[in-house]
């Protein structure tokens, strides 16, 4: 099983290595595919389409997500339908059979799932304050407007989060994705989706 996974993000940056680690270990046997296709929202929309067709059809993938977040809106609105509906004329154009994409919007951002595991952020802060004691982070659930999760990462470890430095060390003291699926929808849809091609996990 290949799966492609298309992320607005630069190469190595913080959705590649978050989304690529979470789902190699949903799927450990199941080979993954990432694409960063670009910056921000707006070009990995732009992009989608021709890269979608060459984890197709060139890399012969099973199937391809396309992940982004609901916020920042990069100058347009905050719109779930907006952007699902813009993608999808990008891959019409350039001819992608559309059954084989699946989109997820993560709403409101990839850190509204990080707090919604006090497990993780606290076990993080313990590791860089060790051997000092840390208060436990209360797990947050935010509304898919609010845009407020990397201010109350930076909030809790009491200095400016640096998400391309420190999100992936966070996600890594996350110890079971599929319970965290439950707590966060958005999450949830990715976990669900990767899932399905390793059900016995």
């Amino acid at each position: 099983m290949k799966i492609g996974l298309i992320l607005e993000c630069d190469r190595g940056g913080t959705d590649h290595k978050v989304y690529e680690y979470v789902a190699k270990n949903i799927c450990p046997d199941v080979e993954f595919f990432v694409e960063p296709s670009g910056s921000n929202k707006p070009t990995m929309i732009d992009n989608c389409g021709k890269v979608a067709k060459i984890l197709l059809e060139s890399l012969k993938c099973d199937i391809v997500l396309i992940i982004w977040d609901l916020m920042p809106t990069w100058g347009g609105e905050v719109c779930r339908k907006k952007d699902k509906d813009q993608i999808l004329i990008n891959l019409v154009s350039q001819h992608v059979a559309t059954d084989k994409v699946k989109l997820i919007c993560i709403e409101p951002e990839l850190e509204s799932w990080i707090i919604a595991d006090g497990n993780a952020l606290t076990s993080y802060k313990a590791q860089l304050s060790h051997p000092h004691k840390v208060e436990k982070f209360k797990p947050k659930v935010l509304s898919e407007n609010d845009n407020s999760s990397k201010t109350i990462v930076s909030k809790y470890l009491g200095r400016r989060y640096n998400d391309v430095t420190e999100a992936l060390k966070i996600v890594q003291h996350i110890d079971d994705f599929s319970k965290l699926g439950k707590k966060h929808a958005s999450f949830g849809r990715f976990h669900d989706f990767v899932k399905i091609f390793y059900p016995d996990k």
